[in-house]
């Protein structure tokens, strides 16, 4: 596979699939997602340190298989669950590329809601 997404480009390319994969549930992704503990795991991959081509190529890649969904904010009672699917999808893959530059904590809240859903490259990535 391509190391355009660095180390973990494997799990990052597999993450991205499955999102291009899933047709619903996503409302059940914004809901888990929106926890208190997603805004210190954000702060803290934006805190990270890493080459600016990469970071580059999974935010867009992440942002792309977001759009490849369709989704519009009539498909979420909850009006903001848009935006937030569209933040955990890009903060989950770059959360896969960077992993081991995040604490468990984080990388735990940014992943444990793909996990429950099924991800396996979150389940993957979380495993011990």
């Amino acid at each position: 596979m391509t190391r355009k997404f660095g180390t973990h480009g494997d799990l990052v390319e597999k993450f991205l699939d499955e999102v291009r994969e899933r047709s619903d549930g996503w409302a059940e992704v914004a809901a888990r997602a929106d926890s208190p503990q997603q805004r210190p795991a954000v702060k803290a991959l934006t805190q990270v340190h890493w080459p600016a081509a990469l970071l580059s190529a999974v935010d867009a890649a992440a942002l792309q298989a977001y759009g490849s969904l369709g989704l519009t904010r009539g498909d979420f009672d909850d009006p903001f669950a848009l935006g937030t699917v569209k933040v955990a999808i890009s903060a989950g893959a770059k959360a896969i590329a960077v992993q081991d530059e995040l604490a468990p904590e984080h990388l735990e809240a940014l992943l444990r809601p793909f996990a429950d859903e099924g991800f396996q490259s979150a389940l993957a990535t979380l495993a011990p």
